[in-house]
């Protein structure tokens, strides 16, 4: 996958308005069995991914035991494993070398007058540019009111030697403008060569099922919540209906909670967050925590975890 940026001002401020509204904290437990305790702790191999997609490298290292991508930084950087036709890989890469390519920047204009010069359809590009334009031109402008004269989008994206090769836009743009859904945009590309690194990634098995996976989850990282008083069970109790919101940040049960799962080792965690493998009146849960401001340390909880708007 080429690496891609949307420069768009409307993302900004989406982002923006959300970060406004988000809880002191929040807690969610999911009930699973051996199956889904194992599909929560881990991601599928990216096996529908295009096959020049460099997150296909899980697949290739997996298949083959190790496999490389080029790019400006890792196409793959996760903790958890992946599954692959029932079994349980853990992937991991590390530097290895450069690369020649090119840093990419491709501007859009929305709501041009006239355009001048030539115009491909966008079936007919090459891959690696479909790939690269498509999520700004699907998107297209969110308020065609209020854009300016001139480019109004850009997408960012980093193109290898083998990309370069096959595209028409980089390093030499050979069209002025892209038509897309009947509607034909000017665009404008800059290439600067640039240094990619290259990233050997390797796969090592787990776990050869669900099940092997599954135990080997509950004898590391399971713990019991007992005990509990009774502020602290109405907050738990809470959560296993969907995400328990916190509304404000001297929550004493919360707090205490706060406290007992970081003293559990979990499944995967952050400065802000964790999850964890929790037995809770005798079921299993898969629980996550937003520790929010409940931690000296935590970084502000980002926009995924905020609660829904007020109807």
């Amino acid at each position: 996958m080429r690496r891609r940026t949307v420069l768009a001002l409307a993302l900004v401020t989406l982002l923006a308005g959300l970060s406004g509204c988000s809880a002191a904290g929040s807690l969610s437990l999911t009930p699973v069995d051996d199956r889904a305790l194992a599909e929560e702790a881990s991601h599928p191999a990216p096996t529908d991914a295009p096959p020049d997609d460099d997150e296909r490298v899980v697949q290739r290292a997996i298949e083959n035991g190790t496999a490389t991508a080029v790019g400006d930084h890792p196409p793959v950087d996760e903790r958890l494993p992946f599954r692959h036709d029932g079994r349980f890989y853990a992937v991991e890469h590390a530097e290895n070398g450069t690369a020649s390519g090119y840093d990419v920047g491709i501007r859009i204009d929305f709501n041009a007058s006239s355009v001048d010069g030539t115009v491909v359809d966008y079936e007919e590009l090459p891959a690696v540019d479909r790939e690269t334009l498509e999520f700004v031109l699907s998107q297209g402008p969110p308020d065609e009111d209020g854009l300016e004269p001139g480019y109004d989008f850009g997408v960012g994206a980093t193109y290898t030697e083998s990309d370069a090769e096959s595209s028409v836009l980089v390093p030499t743009q050979e069209y002025d403008a892209v038509r897309y859904e009947g509607e034909a945009y000017p665009i404008d590309v800059e290439a600067e060569r640039t240094e990619l690194t290259v990233y050997r990634y390797e796969a090592s098995e787990v776990a050869e099922s669900h099940e092997a996976y599954a135990e080997s989850l509950r004898d590391r990282y399971e713990f019991e919540l007992s005990g509990l008083s009774d502020t602290e069970r109405t907050v738990v109790e809470d959560a296993l209906n969907g995400t328990n919101y916190i509304e404000d940040s001297d929550n004493e049960a919360f707090d205490s909670l706060v406290d007992r799962f970081r003293a559990q080792e979990a499944v995967e965690e952050t400065d802000y967050r964790g999850s964890y493998v929790v037995r809770y009146d005798g079921r299993l849960y898969w629980a996550e925590m937003d520790y929010g401001s409940y931690v000296t340390d935590a970084e502000p909880s980002p926009p995924e975890e905020t609660p829904p708007p007020e109807p």
